[in-house]
């Protein structure tokens, strides 16, 4: 039994393929034209990069403004009395935003002053205890002399009575009275001599006390200090120039420590915050010149300059960065934060706002010449 392939080269061999010649310049032009096409492809992204991050005026729109946005909180508890200022206002430094009933906190000052007032008058009558100390000081030196000049005198008349008694003046019992006499004002000198040193130690511990006394006076003022901080934290004032937002008490509502009372943003202190391809930077740099095209404001052109470029892309301050790690790469352009800041805001000043949406562009060929 012969094989199917034996059938077939013998019907090829007994009817040859003919080639239609006039095909072939068309099928030659069609691969012509793929092979440049994919030339091309290739040619051009092997060199985007480069040539993107070549250009003169690198742009972006992904591209915002922004301001500091400050939460005002409150600081100490309590009731709100009035909420004087409104949503969106404008308001200057020291301008007072919010009330706190203040009844509690000024009698907690009255008490403090009242408590300082007791701890000073603490202090003045141990200064008097230790001058009245003083005093018994010298007292009981001066008895100290005394019984001294009479144990002296003791001792003399003792001397005497024993020469009388070897001369057969005097009496035996005339002598023991004089001796017993003697050691009498010797033991009350000891005595007033101790008296005397304790009297001079009690000045020390006087002095002692005074400087815990004085310790309470300033622990004291102290309170008094922070109670009166506190009652100034009772009036929310405006830390600086700008505009509120939008309230978030009302006169009557409980607050407690940290409760926010509204935000601020010190307009119109604004800058730009642009995020470029990490492909644009290659000749970005600090300094060089920038135009902003705000979306609400066509038509006109804000001039800044480059202040400042953020330390990592997006991807590394994400609250889960990405782990390339894991097997599973995909190549991803990153974006890189560049703030830009505005020198003319070409007469929007006053009605720019953080979050409108812009155009930026830097001149880099600063950073080439």
């Amino acid at each position: 039994m012969k094989r199917p392939w034996f059938k077939l080269r013998r019907r090829l061999a007994a009817n040859p393929p003919r080639i239609d010649w006039r095909v072939a310049p068309e099928v030659a032009w069609r691969a012509l034209v793929f092979l440049i096409a994919l030339g091309i492809l290739i040619f051009v992204t092997t060199r985007w990069n480069g040539w993107q991050g070549g250009a003169g005026w690198q742009s972006a729109d992904d591209a915002y403004l922004q301001s500091d946005l400050t939460p005002l909180a409150a600081k100490v508890a309590g009731y709100v009395r009035d909420v004087p200022a409104q949503d969106f206002e404008r308001v200057r430094a020291g301008q007072v935003l919010a009330e706190i009933v203040d009844s509690d906190y000024r009698a907690t000052v009255a008490q403090a002053e009242a408590n300082l007032a007791a701890a000073t008058a603490q202090v003045q009558v141990l200064k008097a205890q230790q001058a009245l100390q003083a005093a018994n000081v010298e007292a009981a030196r001066a008895v100290v002399a005394a019984t001294a000049a009479s144990l002296a005198q003791s001792g003399r008349d003792l001397a005497r009575q024993a020469t009388l008694l070897q001369t057969g003046s005097s009496s035996t019992e005339a002598s023991e009275k004089l001796r017993t006499t003697r050691d009498q004002l010797a033991a009350q000198l000891a005595q007033n001599r101790a008296q005397a040193q304790a009297a001079a130690r009690q000045l020390g511990v006087l002095a002692a006390q005074e400087g815990q006394a004085q310790a309470a006076v300033a622990a004291q003022r102290a309170g008094l200090q922070l109670a009166r901080i506190n009652l100034g934290y009772t009036r929310i004032v405006a830390p600086q120039d700008g505009v509120l937002g939008q309230r978030q008490v009302r006169p009557g509502q409980f607050v407690g420590v940290g409760s926010q009372i509204t935000t601020l943003t010190p307009l119109p202190r604004v800058w730009v915050i642009a995020n470029y391809k990490e492909t644009q930077l290659a000749h970005m740099a600090v300094g060089e010149r920038a135009r902003i095209s705000v979306d609400a404001f066509p038509g006109h052109t804000l001039k800044g300059h480059v202040l400042a470029f953020a330390p990592g892309s997006g991807a590394v301050f994400a609250l889960l960065p990405p782990d390339n790690a894991t097997g599973n790469f995909t190549k991803v352009v990153q974006r890189i934060a560049v703030k830009i800041a505005i020198d003319d805001a070409d007469g929007l000043a006053d009605r720019l706002r953080p979050g409108m949406s812009v155009i930026a562009r830097i001149d880099a060929r600063d950073g080439r010449r």
